[in-house]
């Protein structure tokens, strides 16, 4: 150890050892002090105090510890109790959703049985179905081979809802506005005389429906000659081809607006096996790039299913008629007039004693009595007011006289002051009152075909490429 070390630690044993001597005297003093404080009765009655007194606050701070850990014992009793409750609640709900799993697992095995049952059944009514086809064709070959053994089972009905009402609309006309979705029952026939193609004549003039361009009036672009010459053409297409499957009774076109009746092709064999030929091979093919779907339908009674206000133009339910507005077809024998259909069912004691006087005679052999005696031509229906054998006309007949008699009156007398006219412009001939006027409704005739024939070749143009289209 060098001096310099060796003086600077004898420095701190010696600053050491006074500073040891300090706190001796210190002490002692302090000693002293409190001995003398001692000898002092205030002071020991003061120190007795402050003992009692820290005694206390000792107490009291025993006495808090014990209430607080009394209160932390019954906040861990409530505790505990809480924490069990919701033990047994998380327990209960596990439980729950085991059970539920297990239900849930259950129903998916059971609906996965019953989907494999009902596919199995399936499979199985599928097999009877293709059997069943299969021996379905059989039977129909057979018979169209001429052996009518199974007639009862192929003209067996075919029901949309067994045990419903029938359908009033499709058991008259063959169809019906609501189709699948109606709620009656709708009874088909699988073999008949009778088969029907659904829209099978389709023509731009029965178009009802709307049009982003023209709206509803689309149909208005082509005239009733135009139709009519659209629809010749198209029976001599289809008639051919139908009558080499056999006699046919009747053809009906419908030429409704309404969508489950608009264009339906109505045809009516003479026997059930040329139906049966037409249905096989009709059924599929395709016309003017449109298949054709063939229906057997029951045999319908055509004088309750056409209108016959509308062969008379006065049907008032205009477009939305749902009976069968038919038309005129080209072929004689294939026409169906209503007016004498109706005559062959009704009895011969409901006809009245004007229609049978008026059969067979021309309306210029009719004599009439002078008070309702007037000119038919100029008249707005074909129709003279005969009077009775009583000497009295009907009610309906003298009602309408007196609406009437006032203006046939005028008519009569401003045609009386004409004729009287010409009589002194022109020389006077030999001809009678009759034959002027041939001449005059000839002349009217002449004038309208001649404007006919005018619009019809302005507009022949513009139409011949969509009568063509629609054609093919």
């Amino acid at each position: 150890m060098s001096r310099r070390e060796w003086r600077k630690a004898l420095k701190k044993m010696r600053r050491k050892r006074v500073r040891q001597k300090l706190a001796r005297e210190r002490d002692l003093q302090l000693e002293q002090l409190e001995a003398l404080k001692m000898t002092d009765p205030n002071y020991v009655a003061y120190l007795r105090e402050t003992e009692q007194l820290e005694q206390q606050a000792q107490q009291r701070l025993e006495e808090r510890s014990r209430y607080e850990n009394a209160l932390w014992m019954d906040r861990e009793r409530e505790c505990q109790l809480a924490f069990e409750k919701r033990r047994r609640l998380i327990e209960d709900e596990q439980r729950e959703e085991n059970a539920k799993r297990e239900k849930i697992r259950q129903e998916f095995e059971e609906q996965e049985k019953k989907i494999m049952a009902a596919k199995l059944e399936r499979e199985r009514l599928l097999k009877e179905f293709r059997k069943k086809l299969q021996e379905r064709e059989r039977m129909w070959a057979e018979f169209l081979a001429g052996i009518d053994d199974h007639v009862a089972t192929l003209c067996e009905m075919n029901q949309t809802r067994p045990g419903g009402n029938p359908c009033v609309f499709f058991g008259k006309v063959g169809a019906c506005r609501y189709g699948i979705r109606c709620s009656s029952n709708h009874q088909t026939p699988g073999l008949s005389e009778l088969i029907m193609m659904a829209n099978f004549f389709a023509h731009p003039a029965l178009d009802d429906q709307q049009h982003k361009e023209y709206g509803n009036d689309a149909s208005l672009e082509f005239d009733e000659k135009e139709l009519n010459r659209f629809y010749n053409e198209f029976f001599f297409d289809i008639i051919d081809e139908f009558e080499s499957f056999g006699p046919i009774r009747g053809i009906f076109v419908c030429r409704n607006y309404e969508p489950h009746l608009r264009g339906n092709v109505f045809i009516e064999y003479g026997d059930m096996r040329s139906a049966a030929k037409a249905y096989q091979r009709m059924n599929g093919r395709f016309y003017a790039s449109k298949q054709l779907k063939v229906e057997f339908r029951s045999p319908i009674t055509w004088t309750s299913a056409v209108c016959g206000l509308f062969e008379q133009s006065r049907c008032q339910k205009g477009k939305k008629c749902n009976y069968l507005h038919l038309m005129v077809n080209p072929v004689r024998k294939y026409r169906y007039e209503h007016i004498k259909e109706l005559k062959s069912v009704r009895k011969p004691d409901r006809f009245s004693e004007r229609s049978t006087s008026l059969q067979g005679r021309s309306w210029d052999d009719i004599e009439v009595s002078s008070p309702y005696k007037r000119n038919w031509r100029w008249s707005e229906t074909p129709e003279v007011d005969i009077v009775a054998q009583n000497g009295r006309s009907s009610s309906s007949s003298m009602s309408s006289r007196n609406r009437s008699s006032s203006r046939r009156e005028s008519r009569r007398r401003s045609r009386s002051r004409d004729r009287k006219a010409d009589s002194n412009s022109k020389p006077s001939t030999s001809r009678s009152r009759h034959q002027e006027r041939s001449d005059y409704q000839r002349k009217r005739k002449d004038r309208s075909r001649s404007s006919d024939r005018k619009k019809y070749k302005k507009r022949s143009k513009s139409r011949e490429s969509i009568n063509h289209t629609s054609h093919r």
